[in-house]
């Protein structure tokens, strides 16, 4: 068997034209969506980047592995099964091309061959380019196309600094004049944040002096059709080799990425709808029909389930999620009842949504003032911005008793590892209190945490 799994790193759902966006950033990917199993509710169990990694490849949630954040101090014991090892024991050819070796080492546990493009530039981690993943796919692919063989692509273009490498994809989104122009105030509420020196980085890193937010959000759309053109070469290519019609192909991504909703600017801070939902694809010409979309509710530790049942191996009864080839199938409708999120970097929070109804819970809100519980219905207000949680208190009560229950199963009398990450500091605050320090912003995070009077639990 044959399986091509492609993650495209910080790529909101909502910004794919088969996901109903307004601009043409996706073609490729619309196309292959015609030919797939669209999944329009998948949902990331753990963000940011390491953290739904490990969820991915362990099919295992953060609060049973321990890794919810980006911290030296989460690892992953050799004993837990990884769905790249599991491939290669079973006889499949492995291989990755990714940079993420450089965050943990066991994110190359189990390939026979791993790709990094930047290898001796360790400061490219995330600003490695499509171009140059695949460079080293293109060829493995030409020598593999014969082979039973799982490979594994992490495309990083949408991730920020937002610079595609080609200017025509800087340029093809924006038409609004001078993005700099100071009487445009759309930038306002960052620079009022103690994050905003750090985010202000990111921005400069693009265009100096910019003040247009609607500049930035064109080139996260510009990131977008270039790792869509490119990921276009892979397509073709299993097209030219014959091999598409047996090829498992999927493609999702970590995590999606808020523009400046909730005045998160440029990031995946949250657990709102633009960060915790991501696309997902499945294609599979010679089993599955294509065109389908499914509305259920499924999560991304479901893919290591779901690869390992194409391939015939057994799921090792550690791994929680669950196949969506029957979903893929037609054979059910019936996802889960609910989905579960964490948030474990920038700040310490869990989401629960049954697909209507979404309930918020923080332990540390990091650098933005939010309530310690947020209530909202997404059929009503999919942008998230009416907090009911005052108004119905009831409803409010009833998901958070629902939350704690399903925490209490999963803890299994241990501690949560969210509440020990906002115990001993978030990661993101020497970064954020160094960069505020470079621009003259003599503050502590705890200072700045009693100015804007975040609430804050532990």
């Amino acid at each position: 068997m044959k399986v091509v799994f492609v993650v495209i790193d910080t790529l909101r759902a909502d910004h794919l034209g088969c996901y109903g966006y307004r601009r043409p950033t996706s073609p490729r990917l619309d196309a292959l969506a015609r030919e797939s199993v669209l999944f329009e509710r998948t949902y990331a169990s753990d963000v940011p980047t390491q953290p739904s990694y490990t969820a991915i490849f362990t099919g295992q949630r953060g609060i049973r592995t321990g890794v919810v954040s980006h911290s030296t101090a989460e690892d992953l014991p050799d004993s837990t099964p990884y769905l790249s090892e599991i491939m290669a024991q079973n006889g499949h050819e492995t291989a990755g091309v990714s940079t993420l070796f450089f965050m943990k080492k066991y994110f190359a546990r189990g390939f026979h061959t791993y790709m990094n493009p930047v290898a001796h530039e360790r400061h490219r981690i995330q600003q490695v380019t499509a171009a140059e993943i695949n460079r080293h796919a293109v060829p493995w692919l030409r020598a593999h196309a014969e082979r039973d063989f799982f490979l594994f692509l992490h495309y990083w273009d949408p991730h920020s600094i937002y610079r595609a490498p080609e200017a025509r994809y800087r340029r093809m989104f924006y038409r609004r004049g001078d993005p700099t122009d100071p009487k445009n105030k759309s930038l306002a509420a960052l620079d009022k944040q103690l994050v905003g020196p750090f985010v202000r980085g990111h921005l400069d890193a693009v265009r100096e002096g910019l003040t247009d937010a609607e500049y930035m959000i064109a080139q996260y759309d510009g990131e977008i059709r270039y790792a869509d053109t490119r990921f276009g070469e892979v397509l073709d290519l299993l097209d030219e080799l014959g091999i598409a019609d047996d090829t498992l192909l999927i493609v999702t991504s970590d995590h999606g990425e808020s523009m400046t909703e909730h005045e998160h600017f440029f990031d995946h801070v949250s657990v709102y709808e633009q960060v915790v939902r991501v696309p997902l694809l499945v294609r599979w010409p010679r089993r599955l029909a294509g065109g389908r979309r499914v509305g259920a509710l499924v999560q991304n530790i479901d893919l290591a389930p779901t690869i390992l049942e194409a391939a015939g191996i057994e799921k090792p009864q550690a791994l929680q999620g669950r196949s969506l080839l029957p979903l893929c199938r037609g054979e059910t409708e019936m996802g889960y009842p609910f989905v579960v999120s964490n948030q474990g970097l920038w700040q310490a929070k869990r989401m629960l949504s049954d697909g209507r109804w979404k309930v918020i819970r923080a332990i540390d809100n990091g650098f933005w003032p939010a309530p310690a519980l947020e209530l909202y219905d997404l059929d009503e207000d999919p942008g998230e911005m009416r907090n009911l949680a005052e108004q119905m208190p009831a409803q409010a009560a009833e998901l958070e008793l629902r939350l704690r229950r399903w925490e209490d199963a999963q803890l299994r009398g241990g501690v949560d590892p969210l509440l020990r990450i906002a115990q001993a500091g978030l990661p993101s605050r020497p970064g954020v209190e160094n960069a505020a320090k470079r621009r003259g912003l003599d503050l502590s995070y705890e200072e700045y945490r009693n100015l804007i009077d975040v609430p804050y639990k532990t």
